[in-house]
């Protein structure tokens, strides 16, 4: 697709905003990876990531204030914010793709396709979310 069309582009940014990239909105699938590292990185029951061609995404603000740590012996990487620690887009190992953290973007991706992967390592206490209590905003 044409990255001159805006008419399906979606942004997205870090939590203080110096990082601002936009993308194509049209993503193959979308996968709630459940493996142990993926639980380490996000610091969450899953991580959240769409997978789309490099050609499809574009850096529009603070691409130079980004680090990237690198899980040894995987391919497996997170990339932040330097300032506020919030989870941005990297590149696959092979620079082909963009990983990119679903809960960065500014609207709804458009996904032909979800998947829980290693769905044999998921926590007991991230399961039933259906069971829980709903609420439109944070206790007290």
């Amino acid at each position: 697709m044409n990255m001159n069309d805006k008419s399906n582009k979606i942004k997205g940014n870090c939590l203080c905003g110096s990082i601002l990239f936009e993308i194509v909105n049209d993503f193959a699938k979308l996968y709630f990876c459940n493996c142990n590292q993926c639980r380490k990185i996000t610091g969450s029951a899953f991580a959240s990531n769409l997978f789309i061609d490099v050609e499809s995404f574009d850096w529009l603000a603070g691409s130079d204030g980004i680090a990237i740590y690198k899980v040894p012996n995987r391919d497996i990487a997170k990339s932040f914010c330097r300032k506020c620690g919030s989870g941005v887009p990297w590149p696959s190992s092979d620079g082909a793709m963009m990983i990119v953290p679903a809960g960065c973007l500014n609207g709804e991706p458009e996904v032909k396709g979800k998947f829980r992967i290693f769905t044999a390592e998921e926590p007991r206490w991230s399961t039933d979310f259906e069971l829980a209590r709903a609420h439109q905003e944070f206790l007290d």
